[in-house]
C-alpha cells in the first residue's frame, strides 16, 4: 500500500519499531521497506525502499532493503539490520540518504569482523545504540557485536559463534534475536535457548 490512515493501512510484517524526531519509524520486513508514522495525525506511508529485495544504497525513493528487521535511531540517523542481506544500513534524516555501513549482500554472508565489505555477518535482527556505537544480535551467527559506524568497523562483543545452552562458563547463545539496553545493562533475548540473558 501507499499509506494513509494508520488503522486503515495494511501492513507487511512489521518487525520493529524506533521512536525518532516524534516520528514512529517501522522496519516492515514483509515489503522491504522503512515506514513511518505521524503520531500527531496517526498517517503511516513508506518512507525508504521501493520494495525490491536488494542491497541498493542512495536516495530514500531508490534504496533498497531486503527484510529489514531490526532499527534504532539516535536521533539523527536510523541503523538498519538488514536481514537478508546480511548488512546494517544508515538512515540520514537530514540528508534523506541510505548507506551500507558493514557486511555482505544477499546470499553473501559469513562471521568476520573487520571493516565495510570485508566484515561478514549472518541474518543480524536485533540492534541497539550504545553511546556512538551500535549493539547488533548477529542471530545466526549466535553472537553480540559492536559497530563502529564512523569507521565502518565490526568487531564480537559476546558469543563464540557455536550454537550453545547457557553455560555460566562461557557466553553462548543460540540465534540470540533482539537486544535492548537500561540502566547500563544490556538484555539479549536469547531466542533458542528460550531465555532472558
Amino acid at each position: 500500500g501507499e499509506g494513509g490512515d494508520a488503522l486503515k493501512t495494511s501492513l507487511r510484517s512489521p518487525w520493529d519499531l524506533s521512536l525518532a524526531q516524534d516520528k514512529l519509524f517501522v522496519a516492515m520486513a514483509g515489503s522491504h521497506q522503512i515506514w513511518v508514522m505521524d503520531l500527531k495525525t496517526n498517517q503511516i506511508r513508506p518512507y525508504a525502499g521501493t520494495r525490491w529485495e536488494a542491497r541498493i544504497d542512495g536516495s530514500l525513493a531508490t534504496s533498497a532493503f531486503a527484510q529489514p528487521s531490526g532499527i534504532a535511531s539516535d536521533g539523527k540517523n536510523l541503523f538498519v539490520a538488514d536481514s537478508e542481506s546480511n548488512i546494517i544500513r544508515r538512515i540520514n534524516f537530514e540528508k534523506e540518504t541510505v548507506e551500507t555501513l558493514v557486511g555482505g549482500d544477499l546470499y553473501d554472508f559469513g562471521d568476520i569482523d573487520g571493516e565495510g565489505d570485508d566484515v561478514k555477518l549472518q541474518h543480524p535482527l536485533g540492534i541497539a545504540i550504545y553511546g556512538d556505537q551500535v549493539l547488533l544480535a548477529d542471530t545466526y551467527n549466535h553472537k553480540i557485536k559492536i559497530l563502529n559506524p564512523k569507521n565502518k568497523t565490526v568487531e564480537t562483543y559476546l558469543g563464540d559463534g557455536k550454537a550453545g545452552q547457557i553455560d555460566g562458563a562461557k557466553a553462548e547463545f543460540y540465534e540470540p534475536g533482539g537486544i535492548s539496553l537500561a540502566n547500563g545493562k544490556l538484555y539479549i533475548a536469547d531466542t533458542n535457548n528460550h531465555a532472558i540473558r
